[in-house]
C-alpha cells in the first residue's frame, strides 16, 4: 500500500495548557518541523508540501502525488520533540465510501491485523453525517472476505509495540504499534494501520538554555536528551581529562572522542531548533593531577573533580545566559552520588543543578539510551579515570572539601581552564 500523508499527534500534555499557550506551542512545533525539513532536504522541499492543522493534530502531505516521500517525512518529523506519535496514512475523500473501506481493509490485511483480532478506531471531527457503525461493519466484512480468499485467517496476529525495520527516524528508535485507525476531518479520511512512537515532551526552544555536561558514558547524554525533551536547547560541555590525546584518531575511545560522538547523536534531535547548539571542550588534565595529589588519601578526589566541573559549567552558564546545569548523576549509583555527596557538589555553585536521571535505575537508562541512539558509543572500551581513589568517601563534608580546595588555588585553575576553552563546530 502506498501512503500519501502522515498524521502527527501532539503530546497530550498540551491539553492542560491555556488556549493561548497551546497555540504558541503548536506554532513552535510547526516551525521546528519546517526548519528540520529544510535542513534535511533544502528550502525547495517546503514548496512541495502542504501542512493541514487542527487542534492536537497536524497532517502533512505533498502537493503532487508523484512527489510523495513519506519515508522522508517520517525520518525527519518522527524524532521531533513535542510529538507523541505519527502514522503513515492514506488520505482520500470520505465521500467515496467504497475507497475508504477498500483502503482500510487492504491496509489491515497487509499488516497482519486479521478478523476478530482488532477493533478499528474511527473518529469523525466536523462531519456529523458519517455513519461510523456502518463503515466499521463494511470494513470488517471486506477484511473477512480478503482473508478467506487468501487463506490467511489463521495466520493473523496482533503485534503491539514491536519495533519494525520499515521506518527510520535518524537515531531515534521509535516503537511501532499495529493499530487500525481512521480519522475523518470535514471531507477527508486519513487511514492508517500503525502508530510510531515519537519522543514526546515539549518542542525545542520552549525553555531557556541549560548547560549539559556530557561524557563518553551512558548517563550524561541520556540526561541531556531528557532536558532537550522538555524544550531546552543545551550548551554542551565536554570535560577532557587528557588533553594530550586531543583530536587524535588513535585514541577513539578517549573521553573527548566518545563524548563528542554522543553529542553528534544528540545534535540530530536539534535540526529544527532556531539555533544550533554550542559545543565546548574544556581540558583539565593539570588540575586533575593536583586533585589526585591532594584528595586521594581522603577519598575525595571525585568530589574535588566534579565540583570543578560544575564551576566550569557555571561560568559557561553566565556566558550564554543559561539557567542551570544538567548532569547524569543517579542517586546512590556511585560513591560521589550519595545524597550527602550531592549536597557537597551542589555547594560549589550558585546555579541550580538538574539531574533528570535522579530516580532511574541502570536498566531504565540502558533502555532509553538504546532508543535515543547513544548506547553503541557507551559500549566502546575506554581507560578508566585515573583519579578514582581506592576508597572514595560516601559521606563527604563541605567544610573538609573546601579546606582542601584552599590549598589548590581553584580560581587560578578555573581561569586557566576557561582561557583554553575550545569551541567545537
Amino acid at each position: 500500500m502506498i501512503y500519501n500523508c502522515i498524521l502527527v499527534r501532539y503530546t497530550g500534555e498540551f491539553g492542560v495548557k491555556s488556549t493561548q499557550s497551546q497555540e504558541y506551542i503548536e506554532d513552535l512545533i510547526h516551525n521546528n518541523i519546517k526548519r528540520a525539513l529544510t535542513a534535511s532536504e533544502g528550502p525547495d522541499l517546503l514548496d512541495r508540501i502542504r501542512f493541514f492543522t487542527r487542534q492536537g493534530r497536524l497532517y502533512i502531505y505533498f502537493k503532487k502525488q508523484q512527489d510523495t516521500d513519506v519515508d522522508l517525512l517520517i525520518a525527519v518529523v518522527g524524532r521531533t520533540f513535542g510529538i507523541s506519535s505519527i502514522s503513515p496514512c492514506f488520505r482520500t475523500s470520505v465521500r467515496d465510501k467504497t475507497a475508504v473501506v477498500s483502503v482500510a481493509a487492504k491496509l489491515m490485511v497487509a499488516h497482519g491485523i486479521g478478523p476478530g483480532s482488532f477493533k478499528i478506531a474511527v473518529r469523525a471531527i466536523k462531519n456529523p453525517k458519517l455513519d461510523i457503525p456502518s463503515l466499521k461493519q463494511d470494513i470488517t466484512s471486506l477484511c473477512n472476505k480478503i482473508a478467506l480468499n487468501n487463506g490467511l485467517q489463521k495466520e493473523f496476529s496482533r503485534p503491539r509495540f514491536k519495533k519494525g525495520p520499515k521506518w527510520k527516524m535518524g537515531p531515534w528508535g521509535g516503537e511501532i504499534e499495529s493499530k487500525p485507525e481512521i480519522e475523518v476531518y470535514k471531507d477527508h479520511a486519513f487511514i492508517s494501520a500503525e502508530r510510531i512512537k515519537s519522543p514526546g515532551g515539549f518542542p525545542l526552544g520552549l525553555e531557556n538554555q541549560l548547560v549539559a555536561l556530557v561524557s563518553g558514558g551512558l548517563d550524561s547524554p541520556t540526561a541531556a536528551w531528557l532536558a532537550m525533551r522538555r524544550g531546552a536547547v543545551p550548551v554542551f560541555v565536554v570535560m577532557d581529562p587528557d588533553n594530550d590525546n586531543k583530536g587524535s584518531k588513535a585514541y577513539a575511545s578517549a573521553v573527548r572522542e566518545k563524548a563528542l560522538e554522543n553529542i553528534k547523536v544528540l545534535v540530530e534531535y536539534t535540526k529544527g531548533a532556531l539555533k544550533a547548539p554550542t559545543v565546548y571542550v574544556a581540558s583539565y588534565q593539570s588540575v586533575l593531577d593536583t586533585f589526585i595529589q591532594h584528595g586521594s588519601q581522603k577519598g575525595i578526589t571525585c568530589l574535588l573533580c566534579k565540583r570543578f566541573m560544575y564551576r566550569v559549567a557555571e561560568q559557561i552558564c553566565f556566558l550564554h545566559d543559561c539557567q542551570g546545569i544538567v548532569t547524569g548523576e543517579i542517586l546512590g549509583e556511585q560513591a560521589s552520588q550519595t545524597a550527602k555527596n550531592l549536597r557537597v557538589l551542589d555547594s560549589a555553585v550558585m546555579m541550580p543543578v538538574h539531574r533528570p536521571l535522579f530516580g532511574f535505575d541502570k536498566d531504565e537508562v540502558v533502555t532509553l539510551a538504546s532508543r535515543i541512539g547513544t548506547m553503541p558509543i557507551a559500549t566502546i572500551a575506554s581507560v578508566p579515570c585515573k583519579g578514582v581513589p581506592n576508597r572514595p568517601t560516601i559521606r563527604g563534608e563541605v567544610f573538609e572539601v573546601e579546606k582542601v580546595e584552599e590549598k589548590i588555588d581553584i580560581p587560578k585553575y578555573l581561569e586557566q581552564c576557561l582561557s583554553g576553552l575550545e569551541k567545537v563546530s
